[in-house]
């Protein structure tokens, strides 16, 4: 069959079989030296990290391995393939089929080669890349006889490609692969999912998924573990809709895969299942889970079935979906949760859950219980208790206004937003002090906040003062500000600044024109009413 279809091509490509070579009139190549295993591995990972230069180089790696033809490094550099991503899949094909225009000569040879039958998986690989489709309808006829993983990798690719003929031939050597054990490589299978958006892709992402819920058990497992994540996706969402995970399987994915989707469905499943088998117990490792929507799963179905207990734990649990969930448990069980977190909050160290609960769930007069955990040895429970105290509307400004120095951005940052409503009152020159050069990033970006609330006049003199400042970050907010300013605000903004702070003004603005550049400075000259002789 090669040999025939060597001839076939051949003839095709007007290359007489007798006369073999590479014609002289052919320019030079341009291709990169023979490549040590290590340059391969590195730029691997440089293509799966980087961007599409990082993708041609490794394209001109893999026709340099073709070209010497040491069988060790090309089967060296066949697994590497086979390890790849299918984004590099994907791109890949593209590299190599323009640095194929680079190598004239070795295309000639390899073409040659193609026509006896002596191309290596892959140097049929790299072939089946090629810009002649009938050079890549060559090496598809020949993938087809091959029986290699990554033999199968390269058709995948070739089954979605723009000519009809080529595309036909791989298919159809595809189709019964999909179907008999252990069916397709579940690295092919990736690549067929990712192309499931071209054009002509959605028929091999159709027929893999069909293969999935019907075809091979081991295509599936393997399917299931996969490192690609869309794999792995569509492997147990098709599963699970086909009835073909157990329980076990279910609740293992429920715990430990790393994606949410598969993680949420499984949990979902799971339980399903194990209610309708009576087994409800099953689902109780669940209730540990690191996904708050399993947990709250888990809390609602054992509640259902008449245990309560585990809503009990979760009114402290850390996330506020939880929590909600046991508190509605609770309370269509006859208790109340508020009473249940009053007590908690009265306990030596309660814990921040406890005091989000309370915010949740309780009213002004529970501030008291609340206001001694804003000194809450953890993070979490000062950030809670400030969060609790805002929500309850018994934020006290000047309890909250020296936490500010709080050494964690996640407190001040509840302190921001509670005392927002006070800013115009706050004390100026401390926040002046606080935004200075030398504190914390955390606590110069609460203090700009607060700034930038009292007032147009304050919001613009603190941008323009730290238009020029060291910090790349709080530079970049200020002038980011000004401009948003200047386009959404400017133009109705019917008053003018006065006086001493018009000349404050004039003088940053005169200050800070390096930093800004002519136009914006004469745009906020003009929307300030400003005159130079005002900075003079």
């Amino acid at each position: 069959m090669p040999r025939d279809l060597g001839r076939k091509l051949l003839r095709r490509l007007g290359v007489r079989a007798d006369v073999l070579g590479v014609p002289a009139h052919l320019p030079d190549d341009h291709l990169p030296p023979r490549p040590t295993t290590q340059q391969l591995r590195d730029a691997m990972t440089a293509a799966e990290t980087g961007h599409g230069g990082d993708v041609d180089g490794l394209a001109g790696l893999l026709l340099a391995v073709d070209r010497d033809g040491d069988p060790q490094l090309i089967a060296g550099t066949g697994q590497l393939l086979l390890q790849a991503s299918p984004r590099v899949w994907l791109r890949l094909d593209e590299a190599t089929r323009r640095y194929w225009w680079g190598a004239p000569r070795w295309s000639e040879a390899a073409v040659q080669r193609l026509s006896r039958g002596e191309t290596s998986p892959l140097g049929l690989t790299v072939a089946a890349f090629h810009p002649n489709g009938r050079v890549r309808e060559a090496a598809v006829a020949q993938l087809a006889e091959v029986h290699d993983t990554l033999a199968v990798s390269a058709l995948t690719l070739r089954a979605s490609d723009w000519v009809p003929r080529i595309r036909d031939r791989a298919r159809a050597a595809l189709e019964p692969r999909l179907t008999e054990p252990p069916g397709v490589p579940v690295a092919a299978a990736a690549i067929a999912l990712a192309l499931r958006e071209r054009r002509q892709g959605r028929w091999l992402a159709d027929r893999v998924e069909t293969a999935f819920s019907e075809g091979p058990v081991e295509l599936l497992t393997a399917a299931l573990a996969a490192s690609d994540r869309r794999t792995r996706r569509t492997a147990h969402l098709t599963a699970l809709a086909a009835g073909r995970l157990d329980l076990t399987q279910m609740l293992h994915a429920a715990e430990h895969d790393s994606d949410l989707l598969i993680r949420i469905r499984c949990a979902e499943a799971a339980v399903r299942t194990a209610t309708v088998a009576g087994t409800v117990d099953l689902v109780r490792p669940l209730l540990s889970s690191g996904t708050a929507m399993v947990r709250a799963e888990a809390v609602h179905v054992l509640a259902r079935e008449g245990d309560v207990t585990p809503a009990v734990f979760a009114l402290t649990d850390r996330n506020p979906t939880v929590r909600e969930v046991a508190q509605a448990v609770l309370r269509r069980a006859g208790a109340d949760p508020l009473e249940h977190y009053r007590r908690l909050a009265m306990t030596s160290r309660p814990r921040p859950g406890a005091i989000a609960g309370l915010g949740e769930t309780g009213t002004a007069e529970d501030a008291g219980l609340i206001a001694p955990w804003l000194d809450h040895p953890q993070i979490r429970g000062r950030a809670e208790a400030v969060r609790a105290l805002h929500r309850l509307g018994a934020a006290d400004p000047d309890a909250l206004f020296p936490m500010l120095t709080d050494p964690s951005g996640t407190v001040t940052r509840q302190i921001t937003r509670a005392l927002r409503p006070w800013a115009s009152r706050l004390d100026l020159p401390r926040l002046r002090e606080l935004l200075t050069v030398g504190n914390p990033q955390h606590i110069r970006t609460a203090a700009y906040r607060l700034l930038h609330q009292r007032d147009t006049w304050t919001r613009l003199l603190i941008d323009l003062e730290l238009v020029a400042d060291p910090s790349p970050p709080m530079r970049n907010r200020a002038l980011s500000d000004i401009k948003s300013w200047l386009t959404h605000e400017a133009a109705t903004a019917y008053s003018m600044p006065q006086d001493r702070t018009a000349d404050a003004l004039a003088q940053h603005l005169c200050e800070a024109e390096d930093a800004l550049g002519p136009d914006l400075v004469r745009r906020l000259r003009f929307h300030l009413g400003l005159t130079r002789r005002s900075g003079a």
